[in-house]
């Protein structure tokens, strides 16, 4: 038995070799170009901290490749341009929702031309009740002109004086509704025509204009 333990003891010093061999076999070599010269070695090189460097198998292959750290300018200019292409996907998310939505929302190019139509004559009812009421106002207010005449040479009555600036400040009222109604009916048309063109973008294959944004 004693004979043996010299034997073990070589066997596994033989052992061991080939362990550190086959270690060795599975290491790898860390290259990079310094001041126009490769530089390698089985640990990154201090010339290349801060480099691009590759990392080879022990057959020569390239078995990764690893970018230089970005400098702060760098860093500015790729968060600039994450936060444009971020801008972008969400336009586009956006554009998708109202497209959804629109076609969602009309069965048909008739369905909008109709659904403008009532838009617009509810408007324009208003907009008539709006006229008439200034026309009425008018009347008055001639009525009062027409009362103050009489008042050229001497002190108007303090009643007529305020009924004026009251029915002016009403007319002016009036007028700012007017304004407002015809404004509505405008920006309404308008809304419905960007719709009507959308959606023919969307259902027919031979719009070829591309959608509005």
């Amino acid at each position: 038995m004693r004979s043996l333990v010299p034997l073990l003891g070589v066997m596994g010093l033989l052992g061991l070799g080939d362990v550190q061999a086959q270690s060795a076999s599975k290491g790898g070599v860390f290259c990079c170009t310094d001041n126009g010269h490769q530089v390698c070695g089985d640990t990154l090189p201090p010339q290349c901290f801060n480099k691009s460097y590759r990392e080879l198998s022990p057959q020569g292959t390239v078995r990764r490749l690893v970018e230089a750290p970005l400098t702060p300018e760098q860093l500015a200019r790729r968060e600039a341009e994450e936060k444009v292409r971020r801008a972008e996907q969400a336009r586009l998310r956006a554009e998708q929702r109202r497209n959804q939505s629109l076609l969602e929302t009309y069965a048909s190019v008739a369905d909008i031309d109709a659904r403008r139509d009532r838009a617009v004559d509810a408007v324009q009812q208003e907009l008539k009740q709006a006229e008439a009421r200034y026309n009425l106002l008018m009347v008055k207010r001639q009525e009062l002109q027409r009362e103050a005449e009489f008042y050229q040479k001497r002190p108007m009555p303090q009643v007529l004086a305020s009924s004026l600036r009251e029915s002016d400040s009403e007319l002016g009222a009036q007028v700012a509704v007017i304004e407002s109604k015809r404004k509505d009916i405008e920006a309404i048309r308008t809304r419905f025509e960007q719709d009507r063109s959308r959606y023919i973008a969307l259902t027919d294959p031979r719009a070829a204009a591309p959608l509005p944004r």
